[in-house]
């Protein structure tokens, strides 16, 4: 068997963009980001995204209940920074995007604003606001211009 001469050097990513919602994959995405933020010493970016399709009519048209998901969306982020950080991460920022699909908002939106060079997203969520995450991760997977990681936990 002939060894393998690769001159190739591993990526460092300098910016690692993670999509979470409140679910176990979501969170097996963070666990997975934090590690390679803490590995590359990159910065890295929480984002979430309130997926207008997953409000009723009535919701979507009530500037109250927007505002609510939206705080509680935010409080979420607040609470995934402070333990990024509490496990050694240095660089870490949070972003809120709206839109249609969370896959879109983070390839179109988040990515190119915080300058990502790697976006991390769990394989599926059956709770949370991401219920088709799924084909959402999919879709990440398949269109992202930089590199991805799809974390899934066995279970």
């Amino acid at each position: 068997m002939s060894e393998l001469n690769l001159n190739i050097e591993p990526l460092q990513f300098k910016n690692v963009v993670v999509g979470v919602d409140e679910s176990e994959q979501g969170y097996f995405a963070l666990v997975n980001a934090i590690h390679q933020s803490k590995e590359d010493d990159a910065n890295l970016i929480i984002a979430s995204v309130l997926e207008m399709g997953d409000l009723s009519t009535i919701d979507a048209l009530h500037l109250g209940a927007i505002k609510e998901k939206r705080a509680e969306i935010e409080a979420h982020l607040a609470k995934y920074k402070a333990y990024a950080e509490s496990q050694g991460v240095t660089h870490v920022t949070t972003i809120f995007a709206d839109g249609a699909k969370a896959g879109e908002a983070l390839l179109q939106d988040v990515v190119p604003k915080v300058h990502a060079d790697l976006i991390i997203v769990g394989a599926h969520s059956r709770d949370g606001f991401w219920e088709s995450l799924g084909s959402q991760a999919a879709y990440i997977a398949r269109h992202a211009k930089i590199s991805s990681m799809v974390a899934r936990r066995a279970n």
